[in-house]
This record gives C-alpha cells, sequence and structure tokens, in this order.
C-alpha cells in the first residue's frame, strides 16, 4: 500500500475483515463492494451461509450485496499491511 492516509475506498474489491455484532460469528471475512457516506457494500460467503442454513438452497446465481450500516460495525480489519507477525507465545 502506498504511503499516506488510510482510505477504507482503497480496500474496494479486496477482502477485509469486519467485527460486526450482527453476524453469527461476530468477525467475519468480507469482501468491500463499496463505501458510503453512512456505511459500506459488502459481499459475505458466511452471510449467504447463514442465510439459507436450513433450507433447501446450497447455491444462488449470485452472491448477496449487504449494506451494514457504520454504526453496527466495531472494527475494520486488513491484514495486508506490513510485516508478518508473530506471537511472544511462539518464543516461550
Amino acid at each position: 500500500m502506498a504511503s499516506g492516509p488510510i482510505s477504507l475506498s482503497s480496500f474496494i474489491g479486496k477482502q477485509i475483515q469486519a467485527k460486526i455484532p450482527a453476524f453469527r460469528n461476530n468477525v467475519v471475512t468480507v469482501t468491500l463492494r463499496g463505501v458510503e457516506a453512512g456505511g459500506i457494500w459488502i459481499e459475505s460467503a458466511d452471510f449467504m451461509e447463514s442465510m439459507f442454513e436450513g433450507t433447501q438452497y446450497k447455491m444462488t446465481p449470485r452472491s448477496v450485496l449487504l449494506f451494514v450500516p457504520f454504526a453496527q460495525i466495531l472494527a475494520i480489519y486488513d491484514f495486508g499491511g506490513g510485516g508478518p507477525w508473530i506471537s511472544e507465545k511462539v518464543a516461550e
């Protein structure tokens, strides 16, 4: 990533991790599809799995795009920058 300020829109089309309490697993991997003033548009396999769990459907012609307001997002993570991280517990 280029140096300078980080812009959420620079991650459009890429996978990010987001902490969204409405999702079953809370922290989910999503593909960022758009950014608006009030939130983000995402594509999520986790959402699709939970949406169709218990139904006969195992496939859809297209993935659902989901708008999540910023008020419903606790954190957004990107592990694509910098170097690797190794837990201090590895050295123990």
